[in-house]
């Protein structure tokens, strides 16, 4: 056992050398690394940590055969396993500082591993499957993986019965709010269809991808091709339908394509992050064949929920974190589960580079770096306020004053509509910030609801506006 340690600490300098790393920049990685095994043939190196084995095995595995060649004097294969001992605990030995840049080099180093926002990738691999030697990113979603509770176990369900018998409900509409798990959804229903269905032709598309394309085919004049790529699918799934509001070309051949696809009997699975009735401005017979199916919601997670996925997600970066705070993060974060995940990511890459452990202050700090959920409705108020003053070139006393000119008044209408969606401020709270009464709200809200259905590029104005100041 010592020699296998002199080995590996041998290796260590080798190793920093050929990856051209500080110490400090390795050591987020490789502290918990043990030399396991070896012989003539085989090398078998162990970690605690899911997240650290997945790093070492996709990014470093070759530096590590090369620093280990060098020192025993001959190449092995070598392995990466997890093991059994249980992750080293955060807070082991002194304190030290992280600057912010480390920080984020880490969050990176841990994105980049995961991969699980790589769509334009998972999509190559829904068309062409995955490349040759290199592991598919779309396993990473699958209904084995996706977290369960009370708030999606209908949507799951769902999802699981058209994957395993298409057309089993159809047209089939998932909604709920950003950061749900509707995307790990879709790509489970593809990744179980490819396994047990690999004759069907699957497309998926973000929906503002679809827009693309069909810009494209009509600017080049070639549309024939557009329309045969979506018209022949065995199974079509559009993520964030909703962006197709006040775009009527678009939805127009939409309308074409999804009644193409339904006459024969082929699976239609769409996602919003609304429900159909509230997607506006959207042509009605496009509502009422989105509603004609069946339509299922996905809810914010429970507290149990949260729970679960906190130690889920603590567990796989090999976070050691006390129950106490897995429960303080659960009531702090209430709505969002890529917000929960993109805190445990964050306290992991801190902690672990300061080697201290998960407190309060530490939760408290990480959320309100990551988490827009938290801002105060006054907060958030402002926020929209000044984005739409920015926008419009509209001072923020303008729009608040009696001031009634075209600019003006279209800039109050487009703040009163995005603070009405994004915030739980009733019409007359909302009125009181204008001077303004309900039935000017309500005004308000009809004229910018035309104006989107109406006025080339102005949904797409209002929904970047949102989208921004949401983060």
């Amino acid at each position: 056992m010592d020699d296998l340690l002199t080995i590996l600490n041998t290796m260590m300098p080798i190793i920093e050398q050929k990856t051209n790393a500080a110490p400090s920049s390795l050591r987020l990685w490789f502290d918990d690394l043990a030399l396991t095994s070896l012989d003539a043939e085989r090398a078998v190196f162990s970690t605690p940590s899911p997240i650290r084995r997945q790093i070492l095995s996709t990014k470093h595995l070759d530096n590590i055969k090369s620093a280990l060649a060098e020192v025993i004097g001959f190449e092995v294969e070598v392995e990466i396993i997890l093991s059994e001992a249980p992750a080293p605990k955060v807070n082991e030995g002194e304190p030290k500082t992280a600057t912010p840049e480390l920080i984020e080099e880490r969050l990176r180093a841990i994105e980049e591993a995961e991969e699980k926002e790589d769509t334009e990738t998972i999509m190559k691999e829904i068309i062409n499957g995955p490349t040759p030697g290199k592991k598919s990113l779309l396993d990473e979603y699958t209904f084995e993986n996706f977290v369960e509770g009370e708030s999606n176990k209908f949507a799951r369900a769902v999802c699981y019965a058209v994957a395993k018998e298409p057309t089993t409900y159809n047209p089939l509409f998932i909604y709920g709010q950003s950061g749900l798990g509707k995307t790990h959804l879709l790509y489970a229903v593809i990744n179980y269809m490819k396994k047990n269905h690999p004759h069907l032709k699957i497309v998926y598309k973000k929906c503002e991808t679809f827009l693309d394309e069909l810009v494209r085919a009509l600017n080049d004049g070639d549309t024939a091709s557009f329309k045969e790529r979506y018209r022949t699918a065995d199974v079509l799934l559009i993520d964030d339908i909703q962006f197709l509001a006040g775009k009527e070309q678009t939805q127009e051949e939409f309308f074409h394509t999804f009644s193409a696809l339904y006459e024969a009997d082929k699976q239609i699975i769409l996602a919003s992050d609304r429900p159909p009735r509230e997607i506006k401005p959207l042509e009605d017979r496009l509502r009422t064949r989105f509603e004609g199916g069946l339509l299922s919601d996905v809810q914010p997670p429970s507290y149990e929920l949260r729970v679960a996925i906190i130690k889920k997600k603590a567990e796989y970066m090999g976070l050691a974190i006390s129950d106490e705070m897995v429960e303080y993060i659960a009531e702090r974060l209430r709505s969002n589960i890529r917000q929960i995940e993109g805190v445990i990511k964050r306290l992991y890459a801190v902690c672990s580079l300061t080697s201290t452990e998960v407190t309060r202050e530490r939760i408290d700090e990480v959320i309100s770096i990551i988490d827009p959920g938290n801002i105060p409705t006054d907060t958030m108020v402002e926020r929209i306020l000044n984005a739409v003053s920015k926008t419009y070139g509209v001072s923020v006393e303008d729009m608040k004053s009696k001031r009634k000119t075209e600019d003006v008044a279209n800039a109050r209408h487009i703040a009163i509509h995005i603070i009405k969606y994004i915030t739980p401020l009733t019409l007359k709270e909302i009125g009181a910030i204008f001077g303004r009464d309900h039935a000017t709200v309500i005004f308000a809200l009809n004229k910018v609801d035309r104006n989107m259905s109406t006025i080339n590029n102005y949904a797409n104005e209002v929904n970047r506006i949102m989208k921004e100041v949401k983060g």
